[in-house]
């Protein structure tokens, strides 16, 4: 499966589920998280009942994605993963909404986060620099200053570093 990373975005995956047991004998069932944030990975477990919390909390504010059902005519593991991949896009979802909601960030447990800069995005990046070149030589000068009869080369300050980088015989004074 390939999963898109984004710079300083919070990736969240679920990537299976477990049956726990749970007091007097009843077990249930809790969805492993795995949560990407500046480098680091932190794994979580969380029942359906909290992401259905997180979802009416968050449809008060936003609007959604569709949610998967909460009742389950059976647990066969097809049903099972059918609801994993529904929490799973439904939560990839969520964490495009901006700003992120901070009962999102509480339920991921992820702190002190910063959302990414517009001006470091780099969708705007054109790869070319947006300032006026300062020196241009249509062709090589100290190839053209040696093989002409006529200096090309006007400027003592461009000859001084062109004889200083190119010279072999020039040495600095101690």
């Amino acid at each position: 499966m390939l999963r898109k990373h984004m710079p300083g975005m919070i990736r969240a995956y679920i990537p299976r589920y477990r049956q726990v047991e749970g007091e007097g004998g009843r077990s249930h069932y809790v969805y492993c998280l795995e949560v990407c944030y500046v480098g680091r990975v932190h794994k979580l477990e969380k029942r359906y009942s909290a992401f259905h919390s997180l979802y009416k909390e968050l449809h008060k504010l936003y609007q959604t994605a569709e949610f998967p059902p909460k009742r389950l005519r059976n647990t066969t593991p097809k049903v099972l993963e059918t609801r994993r991949a529904g929490l799973e896009l439904w939560l990839h979802s969520t964490l495009l909404l901006q700003p992120t909601p901070p009962a999102l960030l509480a339920f991921l447990q992820v702190h002190n986060y910063q959302p990414p800069r517009q001006e470091c995005d780099d969708s705007g990046y054109e790869g070319s620099p947006c300032h006026q070149p300062v020196l241009i030589f249509p062709c090589d000068p100290y190839v053209t200053a040696h093989n002409s009869t006529t200096p090309t080369l006007t400027s003592t300050v461009t000859k001084g570093v062109l004889t200083a980088l190119y010279d072999q015989s020039f040495r600095v004074p101690s």
